[in-house]
């Protein structure tokens, strides 16, 4: 039998009124949680209205500017392969990069923080620059003339070799 150095009895009333307050901060909480996400949905959908009223707005202004273009000029357009016109009727110049298509994607939008903007740094240049070449030194030496690799060898040991030789510069 196990025995308690307090009365069990006191211990359950004191929680029981402790609970109902506990209970009543978790219905608050839902409710606001509730009331936030409702407000989220609004910003959604006043967000996508505005955004089909833009889209709207720019197929509008780019069908007017290509009823004054000539043919000679929206047949350079639609030939130039450097050139796309994307479905919201705006033209771009480049392809759009990976970090592009995740910023407009709209999946981190209700995350709080933004994309860092990518920087290339110069120790990471001269680093990539450095291993490329003893990837090459490395490839050259575990590789026979037909490109195969020599008996033995993957290219886990050609890695491994590379590194021993960045260890070196």
């Amino acid at each position: 039998m196990v025995e308690y150095n307090f009365d069990r009895d006191d211990l359950l009333r004191a929680d029981a009124g402790r609970d109902d307050s506990r209970r009543d901060e978790r219905f608050d909480r839902r409710d606001y949680e509730e009331e936030r996400r409702a407000y989220e949905r609004d910003l959604e959908r006043e967000r996508q209205d505005d955004q089909r009223r833009m889209d709207e707005a720019a197929r509008a202004a780019l069908e007017a500017e290509l009823m004054r273009m000539s043919a000679e000029d929206l047949r350079m357009i639609v030939n130039d392969p450097q050139t796309r016109v994307t479905s919201g009727g705006r033209i771009s110049s480049r392809r759009p990069s990976g970090r592009d298509v995740i910023r407009s994607s709209g999946q981190f939008t209700m995350q709080g923080f933004a994309l860092p903007a990518k920087k290339p740094r110069k120790k990471n240049k001269k680093h990539c620059k450095n291993l490329s070449q003893c990837f090459r030194e490395a490839n050259r030496k575990l590789r026979k003339a037909n490109g195969q690799l020599r008996k033995g060898k993957t290219q886990a040991d050609v890695a491994r070799m590379a590194h021993r030789l960045m260890k070196k510069c």
